[in-house]
């Protein structure tokens, strides 16, 4: 092995085992909130973008003085219901539609909105609040 493809070896492994650790680290709720804002507000002040800053901070002022964790779990949980609900909607129209002998175009529809409701449902129940 060259001197070249070792540097290149230590600096990928480097750079996963950074990845690992930020993955360890990751943030939720309210902190994950504040470092979203934290990071656009860093990169609006090194654009001069004086009226982003400016909103990016009172959001962050807003975020430090109002968001509770157990907040944004019951916000979240709510939506889980609702694409939930969502869910038993379209299964129920679906099977009424196939016992009834609707046409094939009208249940393949059916078909692919009830995909489309799990789709939602699934990424809701992947996110932490």
């Amino acid at each position: 092995m060259n001197r070249y493809s070792k540097t290149a070896l230590s600096l990928l492994l480097a750079a996963a085992s950074l990845g690992a650790s930020a993955a360890d680290t990751q943030l939720t709720g309210c902190a994950a909130k504040r470092e979203s804002i934290r990071s656009e507000l860093r990169q609006a002040q090194e654009q001069g973008l004086s009226d982003k800053v400016a909103g990016l901070t009172r959001a962050l002022d807003e975020v430090n003085a109002h968001c509770r964790d157990s907040t944004l779990v019951e916000r979240h949980n709510k939506k889980i219901l609702k694409a939930q609900a969502k869910v038993n909607q379209t299964e129920r129209s679906l099977r009424l539609a196939q016992e009834a002998n609707k046409e094939p175009k009208k249940i393949a529809k059916l078909e692919g909105k009830l995909e489309k409701a799990r789709a939602e449902l699934a990424a809701l129940q992947a996110q932490q609040p």
